[in-house]
């Protein structure tokens, strides 16, 4: 049993230090794109996997129907939301920009005041997936019917606000224009997460295999 629990974790070890290469070469490639410059985006989809953390530049206005908060979002330990407001570009086509980050009221029922101006701007900031639905307790967005929302579904946000979206949002640039309080200044792939694992599961490797050898020296004496 020493030696299978020391195979398996040598396994472990080394599919954390897969990991951590992935993650290194995904963080190359999201710094070599922060560092591209900004395309002008006027609608339609784009292709996320090719796209993801560019910088666009659009040029339209906020609209303050159709806003919604994602629920259960923590900044610096408290809870709060983050603000999903619809831009209209000038040629009449939408899409979701994320505004930032805002407190949770003291009770349940207190929403914050996210009321946008709605005059011509230009803005900036990159694309990105929305939040992924949970996987326990999501049957739909919205379960309690209000602006706040559990993720992004954009078919039924078409359906619930009339707005066509694409399938991604635009995370709006620091200091951007009706921004909120932001979080991610520079990306994190967290390569020193897997690290730390792999160095966990070869110490655990290390001392199933000494208690195998222990073992084994102990069986060659009795014999």
């Amino acid at each position: 049993m020493a030696f299978i629990g020391t195979a398996v974790f040598v396994a472990l070890a080394l599919w954390q230090v897969g990991r951590a290469d992935e993650k290194r070469d995904l963080q190359a490639l999201v710094e070599s794109r922060m560092l591209l410059p900004a395309i002008e985006y006027r609608g339609g989809e784009l292709d996320i996997d090719a796209m993801q953390y560019r910088q666009l530049q659009l040029s339209g206005r906020f609209e303050n129907t159709g806003q919604v908060l994602i629920d259960n979002v923590v900044l610096d330990g408290k809870p709060g939301y983050q603000v999903i407001t619809p831009f209209v570009l000038g040629n009449g086509a939408t899409v979701l920009v994320d505004r930032g980050w805002v407190a949770a009221g003291k009770r349940r029922d207190q929403l914050p005041d996210i009321t946008v101006d709605a005059r011509q701007v230009n803005i900036s900031g990159r694309v990105d997936r929305h939040r992924s639905r949970p996987v326990v307790g999501a049957e739909r967005p919205d379960p309690d019917e209000s602006m706040r929302w559990l993720y992004v579904d954009t078919a039924y946000y078409a359906e619930r606000t009339g707005f066509a979206v694409p399938e991604f949002v635009i995370r709006l640039e620091p200091g951007g224009p009706s921004g909120y309080q932001r979080s991610e200044t520079v990306y994190d792939a967290k390569v020193g997460m897997h690290i730390g694992y792999a160095i966990q599961w070869a110490a655990f490797a290390l001392i199933a295999f000494a208690t195998w050898l222990g073992l084994s020296i102990k069986r060659r004496e009795r014999r």
